[in-house]
C-alpha cells in the first residue's frame, strides 16, 4: 500500500471515529415535529407522506446534524456550511424539482437561523408519480418531551 492510500485511509478513519464521538456528544440544539403532506427528497432520502421528529445538534467539534426520524425513516444529515438569517418562522420549505418535492430549507424561527439544502444531481433526475404542483413549506413545532 503506498503511502499516500495508506494516509487518506488513516484520515477517514479518524474522521469517522471523530465524527462518531463527537455524535456521542452531541448537545441538542432544538427539537420540532412536522407533519409531511406528500412523499418528497431530502438529500437522497424519499420521505413519504406522515409525522416525522427533527433535532437539530451540535457536536463538540462544533459540526451541526440534522436528526430526522418518522414513517420508517431513521436519518443523519450535515447541515450545510453557515446559515442564513431566518423569517422568524419555524419551518420547512418543500420545493417542485422536475415534478418531485425536495426539501430545500429549515428554517428554525427562534434560534434565527436558516439551512438551505442542495439537490444531489440523482434526484434531479427523478420524477414522481403525480408529481409536485408547487412550494410547499411546512410548519414544524416544537417536540413533546422538551
Amino acid at each position: 500500500m503506498t503511502l499516500q492510500k495508506r494516509f487518506a485511509l488513516s484520515l477517514a478513519l479518524v474522521t469517522l471515529l471523530g465524527l462518531t464521538a463527537a455524535g456521542a456528544s452531541a448537545q441538542t440544539v432544538t427539537k420540532v415535529a412536522f407533519t409531511l403532506p406528500a412523499p418528497a427528497y431530502w438529500n437522497s432520502t424519499l420521505l413519504q407522506p406522515g409525522d416525522y421528529s427533527l433535532s437539530l445538534d451540535r457536536s463538540i467539534a462544533g459540526l451541526e446534524l440534522v436528526y430526522l426520524r418518522g414513517e420508517g425513516v431513521t436519518a443523519v444529515f450535515f447541515t450545510p456550511a453557515g446559515s442564513n438569517e431566518s423569517s422568524g418562522h419555524s419551518c420547512l420549505r418543500l420545493a417542485d424539482v422536475n415534478g418531485t418535492y425536495v426539501i430545500r430549507e429549515f428554517d428554525e424561527g427562534p434560534l434565527g437561523r436558516s439551512y438551505r439544502f442542495g439537490v444531489p444531481k440523482a434526484v434531479r433526475n427523478l420524477t414522481l408519480q403525480g408529481g409536485a404542483r408547487q412550494p410547499v413549506t411546512v410548519p414544524v413545532s416544537v417536540a413533546a418531551g422538551l
